[in-house]
C-alpha cells in the first residue's frame, strides 16, 4: 500500500510542477507582447506629437509670412488677399492706395515741383517715411514756425497722405547744437515743437483725420549721419513724416 501512494503522490508532484512551468511560460510570453505593445503606442503617440507640432508651427509661419508680405504693401492682411487692395471680390474698387504706389506719386510729384533738396521719399521697416530735410528752408533758424513754403509743400503731401487709411507719425529732430532760449531750453523742445506744427498744420488746414496723426520729438537722438561738418547736421535736422505700414497702425491702435 506504501508504493502505490509514494508513486501517486509523485505523480501529482509532476502534475503539480508541469503546471507551474506551463503559467511561467505563459506569464512570461504575455510580457513580452505587452512590451511590443507599449512601444508600439509610445511610437505612434510621438508620431502624432511631431505631426501636430509640424502642423502648427507651419501655419504660424504661414500667418506670419503673410502678415509680413501684406504689411509691407500697407493691406490688412489676410492669406488669400491681393497685395494692392487689402480687399477681395467686389470690395477691390474701394480699397485704400497701398505704400508702394503712394511712394511712386510721391516721387513723380518731388520730381516734377524740383524739391528733391528738400524733400526725400523712402520706406523702411516704419513704413513710408518723407522726409522734409533743411530746417533752414522750412524754418527760420532756433524756430518751429512754418514758412509759406513749407505750408505749400504740406499741401501737396496731404494729397498723397489721405489716400491711406494707416497712422501717421511726424517725427522732429535736431543736430546736436545745444540751443538756449525762451522758448526752446532744450532740442527736444524745439524738435517736438516743429513736429506739432507739422500736425497742426495737416489738421487743421488740410482737413486730415486728427486720429490718424500724432507727433515725437527726438531732439538730437537719432541722427541720419554724424554731426561732424555742417552738411551732416544739416541732414540731421528734418521732419519726418511716417506713414506707418499695416503691422505698426495695428499695434499702435492696440490691436
Amino acid at each position: 500500500m506504501a508504493q502505490p501512494a509514494k508513486t501517486a503522490a509523485r505523480a501529482a508532484e509532476s502534475k503539480f510542477r508541469n503546471r507551474q512551468k506551463e503559467q511561467s511560460l505563459e506569464t512570461a510570453g504575455m510580457m513580452r507582447w505587452l512590451l511590443t505593445y507599449a512601444d508600439m503606442i509610445t511610437l505612434m503617440l510621438a508620431l502624432f506629437i511631431i505631426l501636430f507640432a509640424m502642423s502648427t508651427i507651419s501655419r504660424v509661419k504661414v500667418q506670419q509670412f503673410a502678415r509680413s508680405v501684406s504689411g509691407g504693401f500697407d493691406n490688412t492682411w489676410s492669406v488669400n488677399q491681393p497685395p494692392s487692395g487689402g480687399a477681395n471680390g467686389s470690395q477691390a474698387n474701394n480699397a485704400s492706395a497701398s505704400i508702394p504706389a503712394i511712394q511712386k506719386d510721391l516721387e513723380k510729384f518731388v520730381q516734377q515741383h524740383r524739391l528733391g533738396k528738400q524733400v526725400q521719399v523712402h520706406v523702411d521697416h516704419r513704413g513710408l517715411v518723407i522726409t522734409l530735410l533743411s530746417d533752414q528752408s522750412y524754418y527760420d533758424s532756433g524756430s518751429a514756425e512754418l514758412r509759406p513754403h513749407t505750408k505749400q509743400i504740406l499741401d501737396g503731401i496731404d494729397t498723397f497722405l489721405v489716400k491711406n487709411k494707416n497712422l501717421i507719425r511726424v517725427e522732429g529732430n535736431t543736430d546736436n547744437v545745444p540751443i538756449h532760449n525762451a522758448l526752446y531750453p532744450t532740442n527736444w523742445e524745439l524738435s517736438a515743437a516743429r513736429a506739432v506744427n507739422v500736425v497742426r498744420y495737416l489738421v487743421e488746414k488740410d482737413h486730415l483725420d486728427p486720429y490718424r496723426i500724432s507727433a515725437a520729438g527726438y531732439g538730437e537722438y537719432k541722427p541720419r549721419t554724424q554731426n561732424r561738418t555742417e552738411a551732416e547736421r544739416q541732414q540731421n535736422r528734418r521732419v519726418d513724416i511716417v506713414l506707418l505700414n499695416a503691422t505698426l497702425s495695428k499695434a499702435e491702435k492696440g490691436q
